[in-house]
């Protein structure tokens, strides 16, 4: 799709073309990868070791959870695109 800004032609993307939102999911993980990566930096200077793989395996889980949680909302949001909203 192109757009017109100030006499110029610029590629803007298709907002209404009904695939998946990756852009979306991608933006979500990359928020958690960052959280998860800055949470895990501090539990490694903080805590001790014996407390730290406890935390590993927190904080991994709370990101997985949330990684999946993201999943199903995109996926949830390309569904109710691609139906129009009616129910079923």
């Amino acid at each position: 799709m192109t757009d017109t800004d100030g006499g110029e032609e610029v590629e803007t993307a298709d907002v209404d073309g009904g695939g998946f939102d990756t852009g979306r999911l991608g933006r979500l993980l990359a928020l958690i990868g960052f959280v998860t990566a800055v949470s895990l930096l501090t539990s490694a200077q903080i805590l001790p070791s014996e407390l730290f793989s406890i935390a590993v395996v927190a904080i991994g889980s709370v990101a997985l959870v949330t990684a999946i949680t993201g999943f199903l909302i995109a996926g949830a949001a390309t569904y109710d695109e691609q139906t129009g909203g009616r129910e079923t």
